[in-house]
């Protein structure tokens, strides 16, 4: 099972992910991951993946997409606590080049 969580700490807003993000559970969870990130009121928003399983491309799309929101809107997303075999996908497919500040 997919989840997202979010919390407002003074600063941003945390936003958990646990689970597959991959097509079935990026489904589960992407209506409100779009809630957590359009409502937040903090101009930083973090994306915790320390729980996340496996990352598909659907999954690296919804991120990116957050992403690119958040930057039109000039607040900024940033992502921590991606294991390494996530993080590996992330660097096979060029996320980090295209945004470094995501790099661990």
């Amino acid at each position: 099972m997919t989840s997202t969580h979010w919390e407002d700490g003074e600063k941003e807003r945390l936003v958990r992910l646990s689970g597959e993000l991959d097509h079935d559970g990026c489904e589960e969870v992407d209506a409100a991951f779009r809630e957590a990130i359009a409502n937040a009121s903090r101009d930083r928003v973090v994306v915790d993946m320390s729980e996340v399983t496996f990352v598909s491309s659907q999954g690296i799309w919804m991120m990116l997409q957050a992403h690119a929101q958040l930057k039109g809107e000039g607040r900024v997303l940033h992502v921590r606590g991606m294991r390494p075999h996530i993080s590996k996908v992330f660097e096979t497919v060029g996320v980090f080049r295209a945004v470094p500040g995501w790099k661990p």
